[in-house]
């Protein structure tokens, strides 16, 4: 027997469940970092950001700022009960 879908159906990359559990690795963040570069490499901000601390400095801050955005990076870990 065929499943019924919904008539409110949403495509299966906004389902909530679909979310990845663990954090993005490094390699990741190297992929997400380039890109990211070359959709933004001729604004203002990144070229004011590439002058005042040099090419290599500002991808390192982008890529920390990306992995900051990851909400399963140990960065954005709080811990659930009292700290000892």
């Amino acid at each position: 027997m065929e499943e019924k879908r919904p008539s409110s159906f949403e495509p299966p990359w906004l389902d909530p469940r679909s979310d990845r559990k663990t954090s993005y690795t490094d390699a990741e963040l190297d992929i997400l970092t380039d890109d990211f570069i070359l959709g933004m490499a001729d604004t203002p901000a990144w070229r004011e950001l590439v002058a005042e601390v040099g090419g290599q400095r500002a991808r390192d801050v982008l890529k920390q700022r990306l992995a900051g955005k990851d909400p399963n990076n140990l960065i954005n870990w709080q811990p659930a009960g009292p700290m000892h």
